[in-house]
């Protein structure tokens, strides 16, 4: 089973409107790591995990 070996969390004003931003990155049992972005606003999550890694552009 895929384990979260690192995650961060970051706000962002985007529009005059705060996101939190979670970016975790997974350890596959063969090895391999691969990275998972997620977006909340206020709380409630307005996008579920995704491959990928969206916290590079905001220069974390």
């Amino acid at each position: 089973m895929p384990e979260t070996t690192n995650s961060v969390e970051h706000q962002t004003i985007i529009n005059n409107v705060e996101y939190t931003l979670q970016s975790r990155t997974i350890a596959q049992d063969n090895g391999e790591h691969y990275e998972e972005y997620r977006v909340l606003l206020e709380g409630k999550e307005i996008k579920s995990w995704t491959r990928g890694n969206v916290i590079r552009y905001f220069s974390l």
